[in-house]
């Protein structure tokens, strides 16, 4: 038998194809044609190869940046559109460089589409920009794990309200989900109801992060949660008038991995709720913090999270917003991390400390692995870690596989060098 014949050889030889050999294989013979358009059609970061099937697409009547079908939709042509929609499993859509389409061409395959998915076998959809706003419902179905959509305006809360009232129902598989908007807060569409149901819910990302008490009261009820990803500080322009949650939420996010949220939020989310299977909690920093408040948010993250293994302090997002001078951390400030003897991994991106600050790190974690305390400016004028401690360290923690900091080579003879060095 021909090894080159074999359905299964050859989708996984063309998987790794490109497009434009993939076009090749396809005109070899008709076994390579179905299997080398499977590879063609399965991922695909625009609309219209897909909207091009149904009808031409001209420059519309009203606006000539959008575009329209020319003529109204026949039977025969989602015939042929269905011979090639099972074959995609992935969309990523960007308005970015792509068409832009009318409202009447979601409207005519709204109408006239037969019964049954449009795409059947659609596993993970990304629209960002939020371009495609009228389409995404016609686009879910029974096997979507995968919903990304990105840069929803104000004028959209309508939509996005609507979207995730299908997702219950349309999408009973979804896994990930993530929502980013810009101009007005989640809390205005009753986030918490949307999320509720979803039960196979793994990951989640929601920006700008509104996690009110209800929000995070229905995320704690979801059996399969994973991972929260949220680093926008809480509204402060807004009065929250929403309910605190009960007492007893000592079962609850038991399931729940890694949380990544602001340094700002840390009493806010893990006071109320006790994450005790949290494994890695990823902070970022939004606003300055004291040296008061490191202590504060070491000690609310070491009495609530006790099985924590990788604990990481991010760097700016915007450097621009970095403050020139930030609060040196003493080794007091890192006193409440003693209680953590399951943490393998610390990066404190950006937070000067002092090298006894360093050492305590050091002598203070027992399972400690991978240590980054790596500053990405030294602008303040604040030197970083002598030399001298290297030795120090190996004979402290002499299992330590990752080490990143910035050394000052001439700091012991008591002036600093002009070049700090990075050190692994």
């Amino acid at each position: 038998m021909d090894a080159l014949a074999i359905d299964e050889l050859l989708r996984h030889i063309f998987q790794y194809c490109d497009r434009h050999d993939n076009f090749s294989n396809a005109l070899v013979s008709r076994k390579w044609s179905e299997e080398a358009l499977s590879a063609l059609w399965k991922h695909l970061d625009a609309m219209y190869p897909l909207l091009s099937l149904l009808a031409p697409l001209v420059k519309s009547k009203d606006n000539s940046s959008l575009r329209e079908f020319e003529r109204p939709l026949w039977s025969h042509d989602w015939t042929i559109f269905r011979k090639y929609s099972w074959r995609v499993y992935s969309i990523s859509y960007s308005s970015i460089g792509s068409e832009l389409y009318s409202h009447s061409v979601f409207t005519d395959i709204a109408l006239s589409k037969p019964q049954g998915d449009l795409i059947p076998n659609l596993r993970n959809l990304v629209c960002s920009p939020y371009s495609l706003c009228d389409f995404i419902p016609l686009l879910l179905n029974q096997r979507l794990v995968d919903l990304d959509i990105g840069g929803a305006a104000a004028s959209s809360l309508p939509k996005v309200k609507s979207l995730l009232s299908y997702l219950p129902d349309r999408c009973p598989m979804l896994r990930r989900l993530e929502l980013r908007s810009f101009g007005y807060e989640y809390t205005e569409i009753g986030l918490d109801v949307f999320l509720s149901p979803l039960s196979t819910l793994t990951e989640l990302e929601i920006a700008p992060a509104t996690l009110t008490p209800c929000v995070m009261h229905a995320l704690a009820c979801l059996p399969k949660l994973e991972h929260i990803r949220s680093t926008h500080r809480w509204p402060t322009h807004t009065t929250n008038q929403l309910p605190y949650p009960p007492v007893d939420t000592g079962e609850w996010f038991t399931s729940l991995g890694l949380l990544e949220i602001s340094t700002d939020n840390v009493p806010l989310f893990l006071e109320q709720y006790k994450f005790t299977n949290l494994r890695k909690l990823v902070l970022q920093p939004d606003t300055q913090q004291t040296r008061e408040q490191h202590f504060r948010f070491f000690e609310v993250i070491s009495s609530c999270c006790p099985q924590l293994e990788i604990l990481q302090l991010d760097k700016w997002r915007n450097a621009s917003e970095r403050p020139l001078k930030l609060a040196l951390a003493t080794w007091e400030s890192f006193a409440p991390l003693r209680r953590l003897t399951r943490l393998t991994e610390l990066s404190l991106i950006d937070l000067p400390m002092t090298a006894p600050g360093l050492l305590y790190l050091a002598e203070s974690l027992p399972s400690l692995e991978h240590l980054d305390l790596q500053r990405t400016t030294t602008s303040d004028g604040t030197p970083a870690f002598p030399i001298s401690v290297l030795p120090q360290l190996a004979v402290i923690r002499p299992q330590l596989t990752f080490l990143c900091l910035y050394a000052w080579l001439n700091s012991t003879l008591g002036r600093p060098a002009s070049t700090p060095r990075l050190w692994k």
